[in-house]
């Protein structure tokens, strides 16, 4: 299974994450924020890492490689992102951060959106 785990009170979050379900067409994966009774249930926290979380069939992958492989499973259109890692990871992790330090001054909207049918199957609760 492909879960990613997100800030579910971060707006620039939630924007990725409707993107992500609009394009995805892999069933194995599944959405749930840091504060769900799935998280809660299945996966220890480390508060000092501010980054996406995206679990790979028990692999786990953080800041600008959980994008990429999140990306590249998503959809078949997204696989020539992984040519991106050959990007040093500490280059990658650092516009991540900077952007992650950034979201909630960047994406301000408050409006929460009507989940679909297809948003609702991604989901852990």
């Amino acid at each position: 299974m492909k879960v990613l785990i997100y800030d579910g009170e971060c707006n620039m979050c939630s924007r990725f994450i409707r993107f992500i379900v609009d394009m995805n067409t892999n069933s194995e994966l599944k959405i749930t924020d840091f504060n769900s009774n799935w998280t809660k249930a299945n996966y220890e926290t480390n508060t000092n890492i501010d980054s996406m979380i995206f679990i790979d069939n028990s692999k786990e992958y953080i800041y600008s490689d959980a994008v990429i492989k999140l990306m590249a499973s998503t959809h078949f259109i997204f696989k020539p992102l992984l040519i991106a890692l050959i990007i040093p990871r500490t280059i990658r992790d650092g516009i991540y951060k900077f952007i992650a330090k950034r979201r909630r001054q960047i994406m301000t909207n408050k409006a929460c959106p009507v989940i679909n049918q297809k948003a609702k199957k991604m989901f852990l609760f």
